[in-house]
């Protein structure tokens, strides 16, 4: 239960807050009312208690981030009118907020932000535009345009207190900037050196790696054996080295062969498929650096690609922060096609 006589949680409750400093301000309240609670031999073990306490707290951080809604200058008032919260708590000090849309004959709801009063908290859509819908011939959403528009609003908000979605999948209402998700490289072709065993006992073979992510790599003679395990690698200035001082005479006179399998942005499936596409619309890709490559949009701005190789991942930049991606598929519809062609669930591409 809430001490309203607690001086730090009136400046929290009567205070006119952003998004961010009351997200901010309630969690210190609630993890400093938890330290407490749980140091009292009281209450530590009353776990009715604590969810009861969780869940006040949980209902403080519902209303603050509806009346941030309510007083954005980006969301139609009669939009966030028909906005409200449901908090609930689950086991232990987790905790949810359900965000639902009043119509006159349903409560739709909207999405949930999941464990509210944790530094990782996150957004999960529910009901909220996919990129499937927005892609289909002839698209069929369930919500107005100003209803979209003001959604899309909405989630801006939500994404300055750092509550954001977890993947493309859920929802096309969340920034192009700084949106990532998996991919596959093609690792069938692998790099190698060969060298020829004059005598037993140390070797040492080398293969530039050209800047890409080993996966894994064999040591074989001319039978296909791997003698990987009688030496060990090491990588330096973007070269695998792979030594031993154990060569058995039984080598002598075969060949051993380094192969590296390795990721590389010049093997990806789904860039490929992206500059076949944005080709297609009179987009250009040109590289941008090291695993980067950019598309000059008409709009002036540069969509930017990255190649994450060491974790199987496209991570895309765009200027203009807070722009989602339906709004930019609307401008360039070449985005969602390719997006559509990779995601998801795409076994080639990820």
């Amino acid at each position: 239960m809430l001490n309203f006589k607690n001086q730090e949680l009136t400046k929290i409750i009567t205070g006119t807050l952003s998004a961010k400093a009351a997200r901010e301000a309630i969690i210190q309240a609630y993890n400093s009312r938890m330290r407490l609670l749980r140091n009292d031999p009281l209450w530590q073990g009353n776990l009715p208690a604590l969810q009861a306490e969780t869940l006040s707290y949980t209902a403080l951080m519902a209303d603050k981030l509806l009346e941030t809604l309510k007083a954005s200058k980006d969301i139609d008032p009669a939009f966030a009118e028909r906005l409200w919260f449901e908090p609930a708590v689950g086991d232990g000090d987790h905790s949810t907020i359900k965000v639902y849309l009043a119509s006159p004959d349903q409560n739709t709801e909207l999405l949930a932000i999941e464990g509210i009063l944790t530094d990782s908290g996150r957004l999960v859509a529910k009901n909220l535009p996919t990129l499937l819908q927005i892609t289909a011939k002839e698209p069929d959403l369930p919500y107005t345009a100003a209803e979209v528009h003001a959604l899309a609003a909405m989630i801006k908000v939500l994404y300055t207190a750092d509550l954001t979605f977890a993947t493309i999948d859920e929802t096309v209402l969340q920034p192009v900037d700084g949106l990532s998700f998996a991919t596959k490289f093609d690792s069938s072709k692998p790099l190698s050196t060969t060298v020829e065993i004059k005598s037993s006992g140390n070797i040492k073979l080398a293969v530039p790696l050209d800047h890409g992510s080993v996966v894994d790599y064999q040591v074989v003679d001319d039978n296909g054996h791997d003698w990987k395990e009688l030496g060990a690698d090491s990588t330096d200035n973007d070269v695998l080295t792979w030594a031993s001082t154990t060569i058995p005479g039984e080598l002598v006179g075969a060949h051993l062969r380094l192969q590296v399998n390795v990721r590389t942005a010049e093997n990806s499936p789904a860039l490929d498929e992206l500059f076949v596409i944005a080709s297609s619309n009179a987009i250009l890709m040109r590289q941008a650096g090291r695993n980067a490559y950019a598309l000059d949009l008409p709009n002036h701005n540069v969509l930017g690609i990255k190649l994450d190789t060491a974790n199987n991942r496209i991570i895309l930049h765009y200027p203009e922060k807070t722009v989602h991606v339906m709004e930019l598929d609307h401008l360039y519809p070449f985005l969602g096609q390719w997006l559509k062609a990779v995601l998801p669930q795409r076994r080639a591409f990820n």
